[in-house]
C-alpha cells in the first residue's frame, strides 16, 4: 500500500514585503505583526501570550529562549532560523513553512498544525505531545528523541527522516508512511502501529522491538 502524497497549501505572501526592524515593529501590548520581512536578527519574544504573525518572512533569525503560549502563525515562512529550547505551547500554525531551521528541544505541545512543511530541519528532542496535525510534511528532518505522545495525525508524511528514539506512544499511525525513514528504536504500542506503512526491513525491526521471536 503506497501513501498518497500529502498536499500542502503553500503560505500566501505578497511578492514584495518591506524589511523591518523587529524592535521597532513589535509592541508587547498589541503583539500583532503583518506583511514584513525580518533578517539576520536575534528576537526576544519574552514571556508573552497570543502573539500573532501574518504574512511574515523570517530569514536567519534566532529566537532567544522565550516562553510564548498561544502563538498564532498564518502564511509565515521561516528560513535558517533558530528556535532551540523555545517554549511555544498551544501554538496555532496555518500555511507555515520551516526550511533549514533548528528546533532542538523546542516545545509545541497542544499545538494545532495545518498545511505545515518542515524541510531539512533539526527537531531533536522537540516536544509535540497532544498536538493536532493535518496536512503536515516532515521532509529530510532529524526527529531523534522527539515526543509525539498522544497526537492526532491526519495526512501527515515523514519522508527521509531520522526517527530513532521518537515517541509515538498513544498516537495512532494508521495510514502514516515512515517507510523511507531511518531509526534504530521507536516508542510505540502494537495498537498504535496498526495500519502504519513500513518497509520490509522496518517490519523486522518492529518484530524485534515488540519482543516477538521468528521461528525458522
Amino acid at each position: 500500500m503506497k501513501q498518497m502524497p500529502v498536499k500542502i497549501i503553500e503560505p500566501v505572501l505578497p511578492n514584495e514585503l518591506p524589511e523591518k526592524n523587529f524592535a521597532d515593529s513589535f509592541d508587547p501590548d498589541e503583539p500583532y505583526i503583518e506583511q514584513a520581512v525580518f533578517k539576520n536578527a536575534t528576537i526576544d519574544l519574552g514571556a508573552g501570550r497570543g502573539v500573532e504573525f501574518t504574512e511574515v518572512r523570517f530569514q536567519n533569525v534566532t529566537f532567544s529562549e522565550a516562553t510564548v503560549t498561544q502563538l498564532y502563525l498564518r502564511d509565515v515562512v521561516f528560513e535558517s532560523c533558530d528556535f532551540a529550547n523555545v517554549q511555544l505551547d498551544e501554538v496555532t500554525m496555518k500555511r507555515v513553512r520551516f526550511v533549514n531551521c533548528r528546533l532542538i528541544g523546542t516545545s509545541m505541545t497542544e499545538g494545532f498544525f495545518e498545511d505545515v512543511l518542515f524541510r531539512e530541519c533539526n527537531l531533536q528532542l522537540a516536544a509535540l505531545g497532544f498536538s493536532k496535525q493535518k496536512n503536515v510534511h516532515y521532509e529530510n528532518c532529524r526527529l531523534n528523541e522527539a515526543d509525539f505522545y498522544t497526537c492526532k495525525l491526519k495526512k501527515v508524511a515523514f519522508s527521509e527522516c531520522e526517527l530513532s528514539g521518537i515517541n509515538f506512544t498513544g498516537t495512532p499511525l494508521k495510514g502514516i508512511d515512515i517507510s523511507s525513514c531511518r531509526f534504530e528504536r521507536i516508542s510505540v504500542t502494537l495498537e498504535d502501529l496498526k495500519g502504519a506503512i513500513v518497509s520490509g526491513e522496518q517490519a523486522l525491526a518492529f518484530v524485534v522491538m515488540l519482543g516477538l521471536v521468528i521461528k525458522k
